[in-house]
């Protein structure tokens, strides 16, 4: 009788410590890449596209997918500031892989390393105004 009185007591704190959870900012939830990639052809002639950014929405494929993105173009207009969002690591492991592509784990490097090193292809860059929020 006892325990079942101190389990009801404690699974009462519980819930009601539950309503207190914030939630996650959606501008830090899912996987994260920030990345500076060139720009590539893009389907019509003249057309040109962020690598990796997709183009047209993913139908479903069993394959990990890119679910969000934001980009802004780089100084010279050769290359494009990327941030890719991704379900699961998976779908942005190409990214990370490519010694092509200047990419950071937006969660493992600190804002400031990320900065400076994106600074080079575009002055005024800011992960503060930078990003795309995932809900």
């Amino acid at each position: 009788m006892r325990h079942c009185l101190c389990l009801a007591v404690a699974l009462a704190c519980l819930t009601a410590l539950l309503p207190a959870q914030r939630r996650v900012d959606p501008r830090k939830s899912y996987y994260r890449v920030i990345a500076v990639v060139p720009l590539v052809s893009g389907l019509n002639a003249g057309a040109v596209w962020p690598k990796y950014v997709p183009t047209e929405p993913a139908s479903g494929s069993s394959a990990p997918a890119i679910i969000a993105f934001a980009c802004e173009l780089s100084d010279d207009g050769h290359h494009a500031i990327v941030e890719l969002v991704g379900a699961n690591p998976a779908a942005l492991a190409n990214v990370l892989a490519d010694s092509s592509v200047l990419a950071f784990e937006k969660s493992k490097v600190p804002q400031q390393q990320i900065e400076a090193a994106i600074k080079v292809y575009r002055k005024d860059f800011s992960l503060s105004r930078f990003g795309v929020a995932v809900q």
